[in-house]
């Protein structure tokens, strides 16, 4: 078998150009994107692994952090994916994040590369999905914002 390309940031670009999802590139070389609902932002870890990780826009008061927790174990002790982690950030608000990481050290075809990402972006999509449909208030957003 032949060795595959490695997954770089820019491999990652032209998989977002070409499904026409907008993106910017940060300071320190990682992917910001998202969607209405959530943040994203892929990273390349020295070749080895690729993390997609994102921020649920919705916000939780600070005194309900035990019940966002309770949520985070219940989905992550029945769900392969997205690992689900609970937020807290400087203003006290509660958020859910959750990512996917993968391993990339023997490299990925195109095909690979599309699975990859596609699967990261559908499984984050219909967690956060599934936590709209489970916490209906905290969505104060619409699709056109």
């Amino acid at each position: 078998m032949s060795a595959q390309p490695k997954v770089t940031i820019p491999r990652v670009e032209s998989w977002l150009t070409r499904n026409e999802v907008e993106y910017e590139l940060n300071d320190d070389g990682s992917i910001l994107t998202g969607f209405t609902d959530c943040a994203i932002t892929i990273t390349d870890h020295g070749g080895d692994f690729v993390s997609v990780a994102s921020t649920w826009r919705g916000e939780f008061a600070p005194d309900t952090q035990d019940t966002v927790a309770a949520y985070v174990d219940e989905h992550n002790a029945n769900m392969l994916g997205p690992r689900a982690t609970v937020g807290v950030f400087d203003d006290g608000v509660v958020r859910l994040q959750a990512d996917t990481i993968s391993c990339t050290t023997e490299g990925m075809s195109e095909a690979q590369l599309d699975e990859l990402l596609g699967s990261a972006f559908a499984t984050l999509v219909s967690f956060y999905r599934t936590v709209a449909q489970d916490f209906p208030a905290l969505v104060t957003w619409t699709e056109e914002d």
